[in-house]
């Protein structure tokens, strides 16, 4: 579903150029949770960005689909992010929108009809085991409650991909293990490709495979056999800011 292939990115700075990725590949199919983690600053945001097109890479090829993401044209790419490609970011949006129309947002951005999208809301909040939040505000929510709402919002669109950026980063570890249990039964059920980023390898003990991002490198790609050893690997302590 998704291919990013010998991916690199670079930025340009007053203190010099910083290399995000360097010649990353990753692979994501239907029905397949994909986990990045490494230390804050390594490359995992901007992996997903250009994962869903919203970045382009200096150099190598997006695939979606088997089409070169990287170079439709712009009304393409947002087209697909209406319709079939979901992003969850790492800080979700809170205010004092109601919950069912913030999850129902992207039909209405999408101009669907709106009680055809508040009932497809709905429908993704039950998914979530949110349906309680149906009524509330986004300030009312909890965080657990908050980031449950926040994938609805992602999976109203009945996603092919969906790429999450620490989304469990700022939960306590029963809320953080049951919203992983959520992406990966979503992967394994709803047949959608995932690619997941965290700093903590422990938040993607779900994911098949895990691999590791350390100044750009992808240095780890852990099979299923190996999965124990990846905790071996260095890695910085939870940060819940986005990283680069």
């Amino acid at each position: 579903m998704l291919s990013l292939q010998g991916i690199s990115k670079r930025y340009e700075s007053a203190n010099g150029v910083r290399v995000a990725l360097d010649d990353v590949t990753v692979d994501v199919q239907r029905g397949q949770m994909v986990g990045v983690f490494g230390p804050s600053g390594c490359g995992k945001s901007t992996l997903l960005r250009i994962g869903a097109g919203l970045l382009a890479p200096d150099r190598g090829a997006v695939l979606y689909g088997g089409e070169r993401l990287d170079r439709m044209p712009a009304s393409e790419r947002m087209r697909l992010l209406r319709r079939e490609i979901a992003c969850i970011w790492t800080d979700p949006q809170q205010g004092r929108l109601g919950v069912l129309d913030h999850v129902a947002m992207p039909l209405l951005v999408d101009r669907r009809n709106h009680r055809a999208a508040q009932r497809r809301a709905r429908e993704a909040l039950l998914a979530c085991e949110a349906e309680h939040c149906a009524g509330m505000e986004l300030s009312e929510l909890s965080d657990g409650e908050r980031q449950r709402v926040t994938i609805a919002r992602a999976l109203v669109i009945e996603p092919r991909l969906l790429l999450a950026d620490g989304p469990a980063s700022s939960l306590s570890l029963p809320e953080q293990e049951a919203i992983m249990a959520l992406l990966s039964s979503l992967a394994r059920d709803a047949r959608v490709a995932v690619l997941v980023a965290d700093c903590d390898a422990d938040a993607l003990i779900r994911a098949d495979p895990i691999m590791y991002l350390s100044e750009g490198r992808l240095i780890d790609s852990t099979p299923p056999e190996r999965r124990g050893n990846v905790y071996k690997l260095p890695v910085r302590p939870r940060q819940a800011a986005a990283d680069g």
